[in-house]
């Protein structure tokens, strides 16, 4: 059925009422929703002034009524997009982020396309940099850990859905996993403080799940277990790339690995002049 309610008409309305809510870039996520759900893309949206049917309205609403309770717009389209790929991101699995595409930055910075290496990806999530990196590299051998069930089966379904056969996912914890190293190790780790989660923004702290946010400690948990366990965890002249977070305890994870004598360390800098991902490897 047919309404009189055009698009514009009713994108306006929603981003009046979104932005009375006080929800943070309610007009991107806005335009997602609209792209997610009826297929129109940011540039048409403003040009194209088209009838919207009832049954359009009652899937627009259900999605823009979610987003006005903070639910993550990537939960609401159920989907996230992470280097030049588009990631299944169900409720309950955590969202990418785009400055985690910093770790793939650097593994490409550092390996040629036909090398063969085996890499782990710890605490993969949606599978996103594990995925990633082994669609780059056809050679690689990549295991992707998680100990979420929610995490392995969106994983596995990411690797099919994007045709990616070099890639076993597995539910394993890492402080489990013994005696199997690794060429590469990649991790983008919990590292939120059990004290520091009621200053996230809602939408984070209410939908992404605990296990991904926090290692329900002081944050540093994989950090200590990385550095002092790399020996172990690494072949001959492998490294590790995991990211560190810009808050109260990166200070103590620099001072852990410069602290350290058997490791060599090189840290890069997101877009706002952060150190974002560090680099360990033997010396």
């Amino acid at each position: 059925m047919q309404s009189s309610y055009s698009l514009v008409d009713f994108f306006n309305k929603q981003l009046k009422d979104l932005k009375n809510n006080s929800v943070n870039e309610y007009k991107q996520k806005s335009e997602m929703i609209i792209d997610a759900v009826l297929g129109i893309k940011k540039a048409e949206l403003y040009t194209n002034n088209c009838p919207i049917s009832e049954n359009q309205i009652e899937q627009l609403e259900k999605s823009f009524s979610l987003l006005a309770r903070d639910v993550p717009v990537q939960h609401v389209i159920g989907k996230a997009s992470f280097y030049n790929d588009e990631f299944l991101t169900p409720p309950g699995v955590f969202i990418p982020r785009s400055e985690t595409e910093l770790i793939v930055d650097c593994v490409q910075n550092d390996f040629e396309d036909n090398t063969k290496k085996t890499l782990l990806d710890i605490g993969c999530g949606s599978g996103c940099i594990g995925i990633t990196i082994a669609s780059l590299y056809n050679n690689f051998d990549v295991t992707a850990i998680d100990i979420s069930d929610k995490a392995i089966k969106t994983a596995n379904e990411n690797a099919k859905k994007l045709k990616i056969s070099n890639i076993q996912i597995l539910k394993q914890d890492i402080f489990q996993m013994h005696d199997k190293k690794f060429d590469i190790i990649v991790s983008n780790p919990p590292y939120i403080g059990i004290n520091e989660l009621d200053k996230l923004d809602r939408s984070v702290k209410n939908h992404d799940p605990l296990e991904a946010l926090s290692d329900q400690e002081d944050g540093l948990k994989f950090y200590k277990y990385f550095i002092n366990n790399i020996s172990e965890l690494l072949e001959t002249d492998g490294c590790i790339y995991f990211e560190i977070p810009n808050s109260q305890i990166t200070h103590q994870i620099i001072d852990m690995i410069n602290n350290n004598n058997n490791i060599e360390s090189i840290f890069f800098k997101d877009l706002e002049g952060n150190k974002r991902v560090v680099k360990l490897y033997l010396k």
